[in-house]
């Protein structure tokens, strides 16, 4: 029979427990880094967008000049624009790899030295283990993505080869 007096006892270290939970504090430099890099990757996509749209006509006029050069160019063009648009995926990608790896080693997420950009609780045991198979799932996803962009330039590529 548990008395009042354990039931106490239990509900103290349980509050000792939940204060225990180490929480890592945002790093200021890190916030301004992140928000750097999202506002670099918005205008970089955003000039693809306007530069596609400024050279579309030029862009056409150049595969169609020289017929015999037809099927060369269009390659070309797909295979630029495979590239340009695997890079992201593989570059993120490559990071979200390092991050689980990073997080199954130290079985902490986040890793020991990350900085975050909010006050972030740090999980151990099962749980970071299952946060940093995750992110090797999603980098996965991400390689898979880049190899399909690869894959379809490829389709193309053997499409214009039958047909010229």
């Amino acid at each position: 029979m548990i008395g009042p007096d354990a039931e106490r006892r239990e509900a103290r270290l349980e509050k000792q427990r939940q204060s225990m939970i180490e929480i890592r504090q945002a790093d200021p430099a890190a916030r301004r880094q992140a928000v750097l890099l999202v506002v670099l990757g918005v205008l970089a996509g955003a000039l693809l967008f306007v530069g596609f749209e400024r050279y579309r006509i030029p862009l056409r006029d150049w595969i169609l000049s020289e017929p015999g050069k037809l099927a060369h160019r269009v390659k070309l063009v797909f295979l630029m624009s495979v590239a340009v648009l695997s890079a992201p995926l593989v570059a993120f990608a490559v990071y979200l790899w390092s991050l689980g790896a990073k997080v199954l080693r130290a079985e902490q997420f986040p890793p020991p030295g990350y900085r975050v950009i909010r006050d972030t609780p740090v999980i151990g045991g099962q749980a970071a283990m299952s946060r940093g198979r995750a992110l090797q799932m999603l980098a996965l996803l991400g390689a898979a993505s880049a190899l399909l962009c690869f894959l379809l330039w490829r389709l193309v590529r053997m499409i214009l080869e039958e047909a010229g």
